[in-house]
């Protein structure tokens, strides 16, 4: 899913916003997850660039994403790709399951220090 992922970001000339800030959320229009990811980080003092996606990119995410699942036959259930998706000092961190879990094991403060997004 990762390869995937940074393909299409790159693909969509994401790469550039990626590199080029500490903490970024990539995210549908009107997603109410990628603004619940946004106050997290706030509420640390990390302030993500934010990105927002159309739905034609989440539409053509979602068929690319489902027909290499079907070609190589993982499973039969088609699923629609993870938003909002967070990188955190150019590495992908996931979605906001993921952000959530790093931050309950205390790995997100670390990891927040080491992108230089935050300085306490």
């Amino acid at each position: 899913m990762e390869q995937f992922l940074m393909a299409v970001i790159k693909e969509e000339g994401l790469i550039s916003i990626v590199k080029g800030s500490m903490v970024v959320i990539v995210g549908k229009r009107a997603c109410y997850m990628s603004y619940v990811a946004q106050r997290l980080l706030e509420g640390l003092k990390a302030y993500p660039t934010i990105y927002e996606v159309s739905e034609m990119f989440v539409a053509r995410m979602t068929l690319i994403h489902n027909l290499g699942r079907i070609l190589s036959e993982d499973d039969n259930t088609l699923v629609a790709p993870l938003f909002p998706v967070i990188f955190i000092g150019e590495k992908l961190v996931g979605g906001l399951n993921r952000l959530i879990t790093i931050h309950v094991t205390s790995k997100l403060i670390p990891m927040l220090k080491g992108a230089g997004a935050i300085w306490f």
